[in-house]
C-alpha cells in the first residue's frame, strides 16, 4: 500500500468514526436552496480579453438528524465564457460535488469531514484552458473558479472556549487531493499538493449592541507534482481579518476589514537540450501577491417585516512575478439584496451588485473594467 493509500484509510476511519454511534429519533431539520447569478465583465482591450462571463446554477441541501450531526451537499452546473480578439470561448457543464458532515463532539468541539467529488470537467482543451485561467483570478472574485479538481477529502476540528470577556475560536485542518488529468490535448497526471490549514479567532461584546471579532488563518502546502515529479511549491498563505457589528437606529451593520498575503513559489522547469535529454531542473521565482480587503453591509428595514441588505465593499490586489505587477489593480463593488418570505415555509433572496475597477496590463499601463452581478435564490425550509 502506497503512501496516499494510507492517508485516504486514515481518513476513511475518521468519516467511520464521525458518523458512528446511535442517532436519537428527533425530527430531520432540512432546508433546501436553489440559485441563479450570472456575473459579467466588459475589459479594456489593452488587458488581453474583452468581455469574460459567468452563469452559475447551484443547489444545495443541509439536514440535522439531532442537536450533534449534520450533513451538507453542494452540486452546480457553471457556463464560463470568454471573449479575446474577436474569438469566443465556452466552459460549461457540472462542476465538482461537495458533501461535508459534521458532529459536535462536545459542547465546545465540532468534527468535520468534507469531500470533493470529481464530477466536473477537470480535463480542459486550450480553449476553455483561457476561460479557467481567467475566472481563477482572485481579484475579480467569480463564484466558481475551477471546474474540476480531482477528488479530495478534507478533516478538520474547530473549538470554542472563554477567557473572561473574550471567545476563543480554534480550528485545523487537512486537504488530501488525488491527482487528475488536467490537459485534453497532452496526457498527463496532475497531483495538487496537500494543504493544511490553522486559524485562531477571537470575538467580544462592545458596549450594549457592538461586537468584534478577529481571526489570523496560516495554510501552507505540499509541492503539486506532474507524473510524480515536483513541478511547484505554492507559497505560504497569512490572511489577517477582522469585523464589526453594531446598531444604528433600527438597522444593523458589519464592517469588516481583510488582508491576505501569499508568499513567493517556485516552478521547477526540466532543461532539455536538442537531443530530448534532460539536463537538470530550473527553478523560478512565482512571485507574491497581496490581496487586500474592506467593506461594508447591513440591514435596514422597509417595511414592519422586510429589510433591505444594501452593501459595498474594495479589493486592492499587488503582485509581483520576475519585476513585473501585471494582474494588480482594485475593484470596488456596490449592491442590494431584499430577502422576501414567501408564504410560510420559503424564502426568496433577489439581489444585484455593480463593480468597476482597473487593472495593470504586462505593458505596466492601467486600465479599466467594469460589469454587473445579478441573481436569485430560494430556499425551501
Amino acid at each position: 500500500m502506497n503512501a496516499r493509500a494510507r492517508e485516504y484509510g486514515v481518513l476513511a476511519l475518521a468519516v467511520a468514526i464521525l458518523t458512528a454511534g446511535p442517532l436519537e429519533a428527533q425530527e430531520v431539520q432540512q432546508s433546501l436552496g436553489v440559485s441563479v447569478n450570472f456575473q459579467g465583465l466588459s475589459f479594456d482591450e489593452a488587458l488581453g480579453i474583452e468581455v469574460a462571463n459567468l452563469l452559475l446554477i447551484p443547489i444545495a441541501y443541509r439536514f440535522s438528524v439531532n442537536e450533534k450531526f449534520s450533513a451538507d451537499f453542494y452540486a452546480a452546473w457553471a457556463e464560463g465564457r470568454v471573449e479575446r480578439e474577436n474569438e469566443t470561448f465556452v466552459l460549461n457543464g457540472a462542476v465538482d460535488t461537495r458533501v461535508r458532515l459534521s458532529y459536535q463532539a462536545s459542547p465546545w468541539a465540532v468534527l468535520t469531514v468534507g469531500a470533493a467529488l470529481p464530477t466536473g470537467n477537470a480535463t480542459h482543451n486550450t480553449e476553455e484552458a483561457v476561460v479557467a485561467s481567467v475566472l481563477s483570478s482572485d481579484i475579480l472574485g467569480f463564484n466558481e473558479a475551477t471546474w474540476g479538481t480531482g477528488f479530495a477529502i478534507t478533516t478538520g476540528v474547530a473549538t470554542v472556549h472563554r477567557i473572561g470577556s473574550w471567545g476563543l475560536g480554534i480550528g485545523a485542518s487537512y486537504r488530501l487531493a488525488d491527482d487528475f488529468e488536467p490537459s485534453a490535448d497532452t496526457v498527463f497526471s496532475y497531483s495538487p499538493g496537500n494543504e493544511s490549514r490553522v486559524r485562531l479567532a477571537l470575538d467580544r461584546n462592545v458596549g450594549e449592541s457592538g461586537k468584534f471579532t478577529g481571526g489570523v488563518t496560516f495554510q501552507t502546502f505540499q509541492s503539486d507534482q506532474l507524473d510524480g515529479r515536483n513541478l511547484f511549491q505554492a507559497g505560504d498563505r497569512v490572511r489577517v481579518d477582522a469585523s464589526y457589528a453594531f446598531r444604528a437606529g433600527s438597522s444593523t451593520w458589519n464592517a469588516f476589514v481583510a488582508n491576505l498575503w501569499r508568499t513567493d513559489g517556485d516552478l521547477s522547469l526540466q532543461l532539455i537540450d536538442d537531443t530530448g535529454a534532460i539536463l537538470g531542473d530550473s527553478i523560478l521565482s512565482a512571485g507574491w501577491q497581496n490581496l487586500f480587503m474592506v467593506g461594508i453591509g447591513g440591514a435596514v428595514p422597509v417595511g414592519s417585516t422586510v429589510y433591505m441588505h444594501p452593501m459595498v465593499d474594495l479589493r486592492i490586489q499587488d503582485r509581483n512575478d520576475d519585476g513585473f505587477d501585471s494582474g494588480s489593480g482594485w475593484i470596488l463593488r456596490g449592491g442590494v439584496d431584499l430577502p422576501l418570505r414567501l408564504f410560510t415555509a420559503f424564502d426568496f433572496f433577489p439581489r444585484i451588485r455593480g463593480l468597476f475597477g482597473q487593472l495593470t496590463a504586462e505593458g505596466g499601463e492601467s486600465h479599466g473594467f467594469w460589469g454587473i452581478e445579478t441573481g436569485a435564490t430560494i430556499r425551501f425550509r
